[in-house]
């Protein structure tokens, strides 16, 4: 193998190409990305980034940039994809070959649309949206959010932050239900609605009205129908994301809610294909079923795996997840490990303690096994409860070492 190519120069591409160095591939890697400039990191764009701490150099994911890792950058859009003929097609009509492809794609976030047909709001997917989006917040206005998804509660919380007024529209009855469940949900709405936000939860999105730059957003309460208008002056859009693949259609490659591959994260149906972040729907060994996990720990654990299987095809290796992602509110870091099913059975505790520490604990099955845990500013609690969870540790066992964490070493006294 002496060509690879990666599409797309996020994190799940620029660790793949960080990886296959690091494995002593010595051939050329040529990076697909539209976007200019250096890789960088997604995540901060809703926290550090769009708050105004970290600066764009602070967001860079490869000291010395794509040149120390050797890599040629296209900063064109994949169009199509012949796997046959192991080829890929640019936006501007030039090809190029490959003796292995990774597609690191990402996600695409969904925008709003006005009464109009056109798109409207901010939308938080590259730095330019949280550049725009911070130019905005510094002049003020009523600020409205859409969604009810990790994004949209971090924004939320950046416009508090600011000390502009905020709603929050979610068609959920709260923050992150669909995501955590309605008891961890109802807990971080009380948060916000502790800082002043309004949240609208049980609410779907009428239409939307332009008005010169603000505009006019129409809900209706899912249970009584009564319809509210809110002024925004600041829209934004925190309401999910598409996999990038309409690139794919007609190249044969299977794509269900993402880029289907098998546990080795090779795309079925195409041979030295493999995908891997976002994009990817990976076959789990452990649940026995595709999944797709758009967390930023998956696409680096991952990386090492494509990195791996392409550089050492006789001995490929198999990836299962060690889930783990986080969102920060109003100083305070929410850590989440595990797989945090909305429907389990969930445990929110306050541990006594010198510093009283929260937590959700998620159960499963007639065995009582714990599932997830999430903490709330508790750093040390977050990394007890990821090495048990590893063990495979039920409820009991998980509440009792927390427990113990919290409530600090036994104070001996002299007798």
């Amino acid at each position: 193998m002496e060509r690879i190519v990666v599409v797309g120069g996020s994190v799940a591409g620029a660790r793949t190409v960080q990886a296959l160095r690091s494995g002593g591939f010595a051939g050329a890697v040529t990076v697909v990305e539209p976007e200019h400039g250096e890789a960088y990191d997604r995540p901060p764009l809703t926290k550090e980034y769009l708050s105004g701490a970290w600066s764009r150099q602070d967001l860079n994911l490869i000291p010395g940039g794509w040149e120390s890792v050797g890599a040629t950058v296209i900063h064109e859009a994949a169009a199509s994809l012949d796997p046959g003929a192991r080829q890929l097609t640019l936006a501007d009509g030039s090809a190029l070959g490959y003796d292995g492809l990774v597609i690191a794609t990402g996600l695409a976030p969904r925008t709003l649309r006005a009464e109009d047909g056109g798109p409207i709001g901010h939308v938080l997917g590259q730095a330019s949206g949280s550049d725009a989006l911070r130019e905005r917040m510094a002049d003020g206005g009523e600020v409205v959010v859409v969604g009810g998804s990790f994004v949209a509660a971090e924004a939320a919380c950046a416009a508090r932050d600011k000390g502009l007024p905020v709603t929050v529209v979610s068609r959920s009855g709260a923050l992150l239900e669909r995501s955590l469940g309605a008891i961890v949900g109802r807990h971080i709405t009380e948060v916000h609605e502790s800082k002043g936000v309004r949240v609208l939860g049980g609410s779907q999105l009428v239409a939307i009205t332009r008005d010169g730059e603000a505009a006019h957003v129409r809900v209706a309460n899912d249970d009584n129908g009564e319809e509210t208008t809110l002024r925004a002056d600041i829209l934004i859009a925190g309401i999910g994301s598409d996999p990038n693949t309409s690139w794919l259609n007609g190249s044969g490659i299977r794509v269900e809610d993402g880029v289907v591959t098998d546990a080795r994260c090779r795309v079925l149906g195409a041979k030295d294909v493999y995908a891997l972040g976002d994009v990817a729907r990976f076959y789990d060994v452990h649940f026995a079923k595709p999944r797709r996990v758009g967390h930023w720990t998956h696409a680096v654990d991952q990386a090492t795996v494509v990195a791996h299987n392409l550089l050492n095809r006789s001995s490929p290796m198999g990836y299962r997840p060690a889930p783990y992602f986080w969102i920060d509110q109003y100083g305070k870091k929410i850590q989440i490990a595990g797989e945090p099913d909305p429907d389990a059975h969930v445990d929110l505790l306050t541990l006594v303690g010198a510093v009283p520490r929260e937590v959700a604990i998620y159960s499963e099955g007639d065995d009582n096994e714990c599932s997830a845990v999430v903490t709330f500013g508790w750093p040390r609690g977050m990394a007890a409860a990821r090495r048990l969870l590893h063990l495979d540790a039920k409820t009991s066992e998980m509440i009792v070492e927390l427990e113990k964490l919290a409530a600090g070493p036994v104070p001996v006294f002299p007798v």
